[in-house]
């Protein structure tokens, strides 16, 4: 048998990769993948915001809701740290959370909370007394209390 140069000479294979222009686009990406991701994880003070703000809203309408249930009148004390639901006269004590039974309130809270009072107060029937309503900010969250009717919303 005689050999061709062709038969005796191997192909050649191509080594196969990436080019430079790909390999910047994609570090490009990854590196504004996480500058971003790591602004959401590292600046938590929007998540601890709207958790409290959250909370407060569902504690104005629970509050609301006892007063009607057990016909006596609830008072919300705000602090720029912690909130606090307690019976008003003639009724007495503190209003029990419906979780644990403990008192209804939280103190030591990461967020400042503003006011335009620092107490609020629910009448038997409800309503908001005085029927004066008010803004609380928690962050750059807010909750309106409607005068009179004395519905909380953002």
């Amino acid at each position: 048998m005689i050999l061709s140069p062709a038969m005796i000479t191997k192909p050649v294979h191509r080594i196969k990769g990436f080019t430079l222009v790909e390999l910047i686009t994609v570090i490009l990406i990854v590196s504004i993948l996480s500058v971003v991701g790591a602004s959401k994880f590292l600046g938590n003070s929007t998540f601890k915001d709207s958790q409290v703000h959250q909370e407060l809203l569902s504690a104005f309408r629970f509050a609301q809701k006892i007063a009607i249930a057990s016909q006596c009148p609830i008072t919300i004390s705000l602090t720029s740290n912690s909130y606090q639901l307690s019976y008003s006269s003639p009724c007495s004590g503190n209003v029990k959370h419906p979780a644990d039974q403990n008192a209804f309130s939280k103190t030591g809270l990461p967020v400042v909370i503003t006011s335009s009072s620092n107490t609020f107060s629910y009448d038997a029937a409800g309503n908001m007394t005085p029927a004066t309503g008010g803004v609380i900010n928690i962050g750059r969250f807010s909750i309106t209390l409607e005068a009179v009717t004395g519905f909380a919303h953002e």
